[in-house]
């Protein structure tokens, strides 16, 4: 699927603990905190040092600190890391994704002087951001973003489009550009729709145009029993006859906060652990049996992406119950 040496790209989750609560983020249930299988736990610096080697770094393009759990505020030592990628290749394009809502003016300031690009998310102005981004203070975001600039950094302002902000989209940008970032990015991330609760289970609000169930009890205990199968989420899905696969196009992998490797984001929710009562416990039981030696705090990272070949494997299975993989198909079908 891809060789060591034709890896230029790396998406790095520096950390899988969170200080926000967005309801449908996979790190929590609907914004109630409920750990669903995942370890909880940052990269040091010595530990990025073991995987990122500097002949490494050195032939790498660009990394990307954005993971499936976790927030790069929530590293203590994310400054320092960041600095060891720049110190091993000053032409290293490094992008970070962040709610962008905690640290002090030391963080973000170190930040800029590494040549990070950040891209704050800011989904809508003081009044509406904080209905999807819980925990997050919209004002500390700003305070965050201003010194983040003023000290030479690269922002972007990322919205999500959701009904309750889609007012705002005109203004956001406008504002963007009054404060000095450098581009503003509207996205639809498909995570607009359902019932949002806060840490005690109580229903605050509901997102978009949900109809279903929102007493919280009855889909926290569906949450917390039902076994969803391949055969439950196979009527919902189209097969598609070709896999474009993006990660192998642009020579990239996914390591984790624990140090293991995957293809890609997508194939890299905790598969042996996470995902139960949804969607990503039928996926994560066709990748887990095809995973092996893939911590590369344990292993050389040639060794880790060894098992990418099953992945690749897979594409040509003629269907999904003989290996076909849902993940792929779903994220990357033709």
């Amino acid at each position: 699927m891809i060789e060591y040496s034709q890896i230029q790209d790396v998406h790095l989750e520096i950390s899988s603990l969170c200080n926000a609560r967005c309801p449908l983020c996979p790190r929590n249930f609907r914004g109630y905190p409920h750990n669903d299988g995942y370890v909880e736990t940052n990269l040091t610096l010595d530990n990025v040092k073991c995987i990122f080697t500097s002949e490494f770094l050195k032939q790498l393009k660009k990394i990307w600190i954005n993971g499936n759990f976790g927030d790069v505020v929530m590293n203590p030592e994310s400054p320092d890391i960041i600095e060891y990628f720049r110190l091993q290749n000053a032409y290293l394009k490094i992008d970070i994704s962040t709610n962008g809502s905690a640290r002090g003016k030391s963080f973000w300031q170190r930040l800029a002087k590494a040549g990070a690009t950040v891209q704050f998310c800011l989904d809508g102005l003081e009044d509406t951001h904080h209905l999807y981004r819980q925990n997050t203070n919209w004002n500390t975001i700003i305070k965050n973003a201003k010194t983040f600039m003023d000290a030479g950094g690269v922002a972007v302002w990322k919205m999500i489009r959701f009904d309750h902000n889609q007012h705002q989209i005109q203004e956001c940008q406008e504002l963007s550009k009054k404060l000095g970032f450098t581009r503003f990015e509207l996205i639809d991330q498909c995570r607009d729709t359902g019932p949002v609760y806060n840490k005690r289970g109580q229903l605050v609000h509901v997102l978009g145009k949900y109809t279903g169930q929102t007493n919280f009890k009855v889909l926290f205990y569906k949450k917390k029993t039902d076994m969803v199968l391949l055969e439950d989420i196979l009527p919902g899905i189209e097969k598609h006859n070709k896999i474009n696969c993006l990660t192998k196009n642009a020579g990239s992998i996914y390591i984790s906060s624990t140090g293991e490797v995957y293809p890609c984001c997508f194939t890299g929710f905790s598969p042996k652990t996470y995902g139960k009562g949804e969607y990503h416990q039928a996926v994560n039981a066709q990748l887990a049996p095809l995973m092996h030696n893939n911590n590369a705090l344990q292993y050389s990272l040639k060794e880790c992406i060894t098992w990418f070949k099953s992945v690749e494997e897979s594409w040509s299975k003629d269907s999904f119950e003989n290996g076909r993989l849902v993940c792929c198909n779903d994220n990357c079908g033709a």
